[in-house]
């Protein structure tokens, strides 16, 4: 935007004779009690400017033949009386606004430079659209009428009502299963479950495109366009309702916002009661996505009014403060020129206090965001998509929102060189501003990393039957605790003795026909046959008398029995060696906790931690890390950490084996435990890992030298 002297703008409109640009639309909307507004609507700009209809009623009469007095006088014919320093002012904020024609700012010079402004502004758009991007597809007015009686049956008051009554049992169903539904959200990006993934999703955006499409029809306004939108490179539909603008009534356009965000929230609300009341299958799957993406959708994205969605226009009504994000920008950079810098020629837009308490807390609020949103972009495109395409996006981000406002705004700081005069006060709020953000980033804070953990045995024996016997006796259950020396099985003898009795018979015949041939002196050749005969017959009996000796086994140790097998009953056989449970030591501990791969090079054996269990109140435990492993976990198959049995990492199964297999690469690390305080074996409980206090710069920085490094090696 270009700006003038304050002498021209004082005197040039006076003289001028400006003109009202023909093609300006303007809307008419109600304000408290009998109050009117007008929006005036750029259709060049895509802009809006909100004007009393007083101030309209003036600008109107600028036709291009009348100087600002000689519209004034003709407004006070009509009984109208409009002050000159008001129509002044008026005059020059429309001028700079583009709203008005002959005037200082409608000089080819003026024009030119405008030219060139838009055709810049034209190409960052272009650049932006890799961000954001909307193919419109197809025209679905006339399909929208047909069909409306359809919408009027689905949405009135009666399934309004029905929606209000189970909203809230919805939510509380919801919460009472809640480890249940954190179980399953862990397992939200799924790659076996991606078809039910992209089912889901189609299925609630269509509800929400719909939903704007016919609110708006029902207001008489016409939905002209439809299609697919890919936001942050995530395709989805998008309905065009900026004709929403013709409406007056301020409520209508906040139904039209909120129809898309009503229509998840209904979609939601039934899902909630088909996941709750349905068993694992494909039906429960479709529930839980269709829930969870209408909450997420809704929360981080359609109804956050920081982004230009369906949140940020129902705000921008509630507020009535049109172009809610530009004003915004617009004032914080009026405030860094004029109130810093003395640059009275700088514009100031805000009609109220109140505007301008709602522009500065929005525009600071919007401005963070922005870094956060688009530096979360690169990030998760980096990291989890491909690196090339998220390196040349991280370019683009930085080009954009960071060289180039910086340059734009050190650009226009030097072209106004002259003008400037810096104001104590403003210098100092500034730089205590600066020194306040700085001092945030520079300062170190203490840092700590929490990770999922959970006591194992580190002394553990297999229950093995030791010989080929029968079970005539199980003395104990899963998870009993057990003494050293105790007795926990025993296997039935008289087939065993039996066999003893047979073996010692064979044996006393060979002996026999042994001293025959001794005593005869026949048959002496098979002598040496007989001998070894005998030999292995009392092989034999020596080896039931072991056996028979071992039809016990009783506990080497102090523990718990963590698994017997299920056909572990009387009267089961198994071969001599088979395992049938397992016993581990309640005493002898460790405690096993998982890393993911990006925090591995913040810990190192030898490593203090603090362990945590939910114990009566909670217990804490000071421990060192024993050993890391060298290799990433691949199968999680009986761990408790596995999101198959409730635990926090999500696993999908993999290979022939069905191994449940990570998403992400971790990797163990243990730690030696003195369980003197019985604390049960598989608790799950929490690792906490503290490190050097860091700088937030100093953490960014880090991270990326570290991956720089990284791929650089690779």
């Amino acid at each position: 935007m270009h700006t003038t002297t304050p002498a021209q703008d004082s005197a040039a409109p006076t003289q001028a004779t400006p003109r009202f640009r023909p093609d300006i639309v303007a809307h008419t909307f109600e304000e408290k009690g009998d109050a009117r507004s007008i929006v005036l609507e750029d259709p060049v700009a895509n802009k809006f400017f909100r004007v009393s209809s007083y101030e309209y009623e003036f600008l109107r009469a600028l036709d291009g033949h009348l100087t600002i007095a000689q519209a004034i006088d003709r407004l006070r014919l009509n009984g109208r009386f409009f002050a000159a320093d008001h129509a002044i002012k008026l005059v020059n904020q429309s001028s700079r606004s583009g709203l008005l024609l002959g005037t200082p700012y409608g000089t080819s010079a003026t024009q030119l430079a405008l030219r060139k402004t838009i055709r810049k502004t034209a190409s960052y758009r272009t650049v932006s659209r890799l961000y954001f991007l909307y193919l419109p597809l197809l025209n679905p007015d006339r399909f929208l009428d047909r069909t409306l009686w359809i919408w009027h049956l689905l949405v009135n008051r009666f399934t309004g009502t029905v929606f209000g009554l189970a909203l809230p049992l919805a939510v509380y169903l919801a919460i009472a299963d809640l480890p249940r539904l954190h179980s399953e959200f862990l397992f939200f990006f799924n790659l076996s479950n991606l078809m039910v993934l992209w089912m889901a999703i189609a299925l609630v955006k269509l509800a929400h495109e719909f939903s704007h499409a016919y609110t708006a029809k029902s207001f008489g306004l016409r939905v002209p366009e439809m299609g697919v939108a890919f936001l942050l490179f995530f395709p989805c539909l998008y309905c065009n309702t900026t004709a929403a603008w013709q409406l007056a009534s301020p409520r209508e356009r906040i139904a039209i916002s909120a129809a898309g965000i009503m229509a998840e929230a209904a979609v939601a609300t039934a899902a909630v009661f088909v996941w709750y009341f349905t068993q694992p299958g494909l039906l429960n799957s479709v529930a839980f996505w269709l829930m969870a993406i209408s909450v997420v959708s809704s929360l981080f994205f359609n109804g956050n009014p920081l982004m230009r969605y369906d949140g940020y226009f129902m705000l921008v009504d509630m507020l009535r403060i049109p172009n809610l994000q530009t004003r915004a920008f617009a004032r914080i950079r009026y405030l860094f020129l004029n109130r810093v810098w003395g640059i009275e020629s700088a514009t100031d837009r805000a009609e109220s206090p109140r505007d301008h308490a709602i522009l500065v807390v929005y525009g600071v609020l919007a401005m963070v965001y922005r870094v956060f949103l688009y530096s979360g972009i690169v990030a998760a495109v980096y990291f989890k998509f491909d690196k090339s395409i998220g390196f040349a996006l991280g370019l683009v981000a930085f080009a954009l929102f960071i060289v180039l406002p910086v340059a734009k705004g050190a650009s226009g700081l030097v072209k106004r060189g002259s003008e400037m005069r810096p104001r104590l006060r403003g210098v100092i709020v500034f730089l205590v501003l600066v020194t306040a953000v700085l001092w945030l980033l520079t300062r170190p804070w203490s840092d700590k990393s929490v990770y999922p953990c959970y006591l194992d045995s580190a002394l553990e024996r297999q229950i093995v039957i030791p010989v080929q016997a029968p079970v005539r006796e199980v003395l104990v259950r899963e998870r009993d605790a057990v003494k050293p020396g105790q007795l926990v099985l025993k296997l039935d003898s008289r087939h065993l003795e039996f066999v003893l009795k047979d073996k010692e018979a064979e044996r006393l015949l060979t002996e026999r026909e042994i001293k025959i041939i001794e005593d005869t002196g026949k048959n002496l050749e098979s002598l040496p046959l007989k001998r070894i005969a005998l030999m292995k017959t009392q092989d034999a009996v020596d080896k039931v008398r072991d056996d028979l000796a071992n039809l016990e086994w009783r506990a080497p140790f102090e523990g718990h029995i963590t698994r017997l097998a299920a056909s572990l009953q009387q009267g089961a056989r198994y071969g001599k060696g088979a395992v049938v449970g397992e016993l581990a030591s309640g005493t002898s501990c460790e405690v096993v906790a998982l890393v993911p791969e990006a925090d591995v090079a913040q810990i190192s054996r030898g490593q203090e931690v603090e362990t945590w269990f939910p114990v009566a109140e909670g217990k804490s435990y000071r421990l060192r890390l024993r050993e890391m492993s060298p290799f990433s976990r691949e199968d999680l198959a009986g761990s408790p950490f596995s999101s198959r049995l409730g635990g926090e990492i999500a696993t999908e199964p993999k290979g022939r084996e069905k191994k449940e297999s990570p998403l992400d690469a971790y990797y163990a690390c243990r730690m030696d435990f003195s369980n003197r305080d019985g604390i049960p074996l598989g608790i799950t409980g929490r690792m906490v890992v503290r490190h050097a206090p860091r700088s937030i710069l100093e953490r960014l920085i880090q991270s990326l030298y570290q991956t720089f490094n990284r791929e650089m090696v690779l």
